[in-house]
């Protein structure tokens, strides 16, 4: 890395280079540690406060129509379409874009953090379908009884979605949270249509059912879900080398290294779970598939931010490093520099890729085969030379440099669940 880096203990980076805390470094360590997780809860209060208002102004709206229950429906749709719309990665996209264009460290916050929005709508289309199956019990028990169905299904993905539960049962969690939201999805599909053919006036025909506002919400829901699986191909894959031993789940197990020119891309996919795991295995037993599916809409994680700033510190752990790849490989749009720490990077993720992070000049490594340095008190001792801090790594060391980076005041960003 150039310059003079400020560091807890001795380390192995390329340089060689070691010395000890800073004064700035020393002087933050004195404070008080601040909450780690304060920029997210600050984002879920406001979320969860633009929920509530939203809603409250629904009931306020039906209240004063007398329409509380017959509106549940409608209501129930509206709010699941904000909620799976601030997962779209098209809607996404377009609020990092504009994170980027504006540099807002409470607006990117609120952007990187929409996953709280979707939780938020979510729990209050649930509250609303609950009202409309009570209503419905009472006119046509099916009714019920299936919107009691959705419910179950909403209830078990919510709860395999909670964050103490979702690290652990990560697996689990993916396969109820698709699972179950396509078949809560596919019986809407049916009852929808069904309900409101019931309220409206005789001789409506097809023509009044397609411009019920139910069906209208209900076919905006499908279109949020289906749009992105729209632009799914099947492409030609390339397998390179199988490298490390990490079985350990990581949010990021597939990340893109860049354009390699003629309409080829370099992904890195770190063993983290059940399908990265299996094509590991496929490929060391000469059964590499010729084609992959990729999804080619994605949308924009927390690392887009880094546009925003001029000089910007990356700190990785592992196969952290993964995100951090286009800055490193490619032509950065801003000065980085970054703290690679891992055991044996070259072993773990292959000397060509590591030979080609160091080309640039801008990465330091630091090897734990001697034993695991305090990232929070390394990040302390350097953070105040930059305008942001990016880290990727468990939680454990996120949240230290965190606090680390919260004391000396300099903006951070670190993945979550909802980024």
């Amino acid at each position: 890395m150039a310059g003079t880096e400020t560091l807890d203990r001795p380390v192995s980076s390329r340089a060689g280079r070691t010395a000890e805390l800073s004064p700035a470094a020393q002087q933050a360590a004195a404070r008080p540690a601040p909450d780690a997780g304060r920029p997210r809860g600050q984002a879920r209060a406001v979320w969860f406060a633009v929920t509530a208002a939203f809603n409250c102004g629904l009931v306020a709206w039906s209240v004063a129509r007398g329409e509380v229950g017959s509106r549940a429906a409608e209501w129930s749709l509206v709010a699941f379409c904000i909620a799976v719309a601030a997962r779209h990665d098209g809607i996404v996209r377009g609020a990092f874009v504009l994170g980027r264009r504006i540099r807002s460290y409470r607006l990117h916050q609120l952007t990187y953090h929409l996953g709280q929005l979707h939780r938020a709508m979510a729990i209050a289309g649930v509250a609303w379908l609950t009202v409309a199956a009570a209503v419905a019990v009472r006119s046509c028990p099916a009714a019920g009884m299936a919107s009691a169905g959705v419910l179950a299904i909403l209830v078990a993905v919510a709860r395999t979605a909670r964050d103490r539960v979702r690290p652990s049962q990560h697996n689990r969690f993916e396969s109820v949270h698709r699972f179950g939201g396509w078949a809560a999805l596919g019986i809407l599909a049916v009852l929808v249509p069904l309900q409101a053919a019931r309220s409206l006036p005789p001789g409506s025909g097809l023509a009044g059912l397609l411009r019920a506002p139910s069906v209208l919400l209900l076919a905006a829901l499908v279109m949020l879900v289906a749009h992105p699986w729209l632009g799914v191909r099947r492409l030609p894959a390339e397998f390179l080398a199988v490298t490390g031993e990490g079985r350990e789940w990581h949010s990021f197990a597939v990340a893109t290294t860049g354009s390699e020119g003629d309409g080829r891309y370099c992904l890195v996919i770190r063993r983290a779970g059940d399908w990265t795991e299996q094509l590991a295995s496929d490929v060391e037993h000469g059964r590499a598939p010729a084609r992959l599916w990729v999804r080619r809409m994605r949308g924009y994680g927390f690392m887009y931010h880094a546009q925003a700033y001029r000089r910007v510190l990356m700190v990785a752990t592992g196969a952290g490093i993964g995100p951090v790849l286009p800055y490193l490989l490619g032509r950065p749009p801003v000065q980085l520099e970054c703290l690679w720490i891992g055991r044996g990077h070259s072993a773990a993720m292959g000397p060509d890729l590591v030979d080609r992070v160091l080309a640039g000049g801008s990465v330091t490594l630091i090897d734990t085969s001697r034993g695991r340095p305090d990232v929070g008190a390394c990040v302390a001792g350097i953070a105040h030379r930059f305008e942001a801090v990016f880290v990727v790594s468990n939680d454990v060391v996120r949240d230290s440099v965190a606090r680390a980076c919260q004391a000396l005041g300099v903006p951070w960003y670190g993945p979550t669940f909802d980024s």
